[in-house]
């Protein structure tokens, strides 16, 4: 499949057949974390893997799905048969960056940090993981929580310096009757080209 053709099948899609997804296509997918950026090559990224049924229908009531349904909504979360949970750890960048060729070059202080490149990266890693499973013919969509840390504290098991910045899900697509409506509703909100790219200085309004 051509790049241009994943990207243009990239959303967020809430509907997915729960037949699972085949074991080569996973580790093709999660392999992606190889090709991720990585500041200083600090490599502060994480993925969990979940494909067991029960944790997955634990995670969906965590997130609490069961209120999406209720309101109308179809439960993609807990059909979803792949869940991959990608995760920053700070503390190998900091690690990195204090070491004798990084100080080298600083003056024996660690670098500056302008943004939080853990948060930067693993954002990346997340996109690649999107895209990577469009390219396997399958449908993916990312969700969040304001609690995610302590669920999957409680439930995975991750360190306290690991941070989850979200959930993948991941599966054959489903038809999604949100879909059409989605778009569209979607499009009427979406700003112009020009309002979002800026050429060789930043053009105010």
């Amino acid at each position: 499949m051509e790049f241009r053709d994943v990207l243009s099948r990239r959303r967020m899609h809430r509907a997915f057949l729960p037949e699972p997804v085949a074991e080569e296509s996973i580790e093709r997918i999660v392999r992606t974390i190889r090709r991720a950026p990585s500041g200083g090559f600090s490599q502060g990224q994480n993925l969990v893997v979940v494909t067991d049924p029960d944790m997955r229908r634990r995670i969906a009531e965590a997130f609490g799905e069961e209120s999406y349904v209720a309101s109308g909504g179809a439960p993609f979360m807990l059909t979803a048969p792949l869940h991959i949970l990608v995760c920053a750890d700070e503390s190998k960048y900091h690690d990195r960056y204090t070491e004798a060729d990084k100080l080298e070059v600083t003056g024996g202080v660690e670098t500056t940090w302008p943004v939080p490149y853990w948060f930067v990266d693993a954002g990346a890693l997340m996109m690649l993981i999107l895209l990577a499973a469009i390219d396997e013919g399958l449908a993916s969509a990312f969700v969040g929580h304001p609690e995610q840390k302590r669920i999957f504290d409680e439930l995975l098991g991750l360190p306290p310096e690991v941070v989850p910045i979200g959930l993948a899900l991941i599966g054959k697509p489903a038809a999604d009757p949100f879909a059409e409506h989605g778009t569209s509703r979607l499009a009427s909100r979406r700003r112009p080209l020009d309002d979002v790219v800026h050429r060789e200085r930043w053009r105010s309004a």
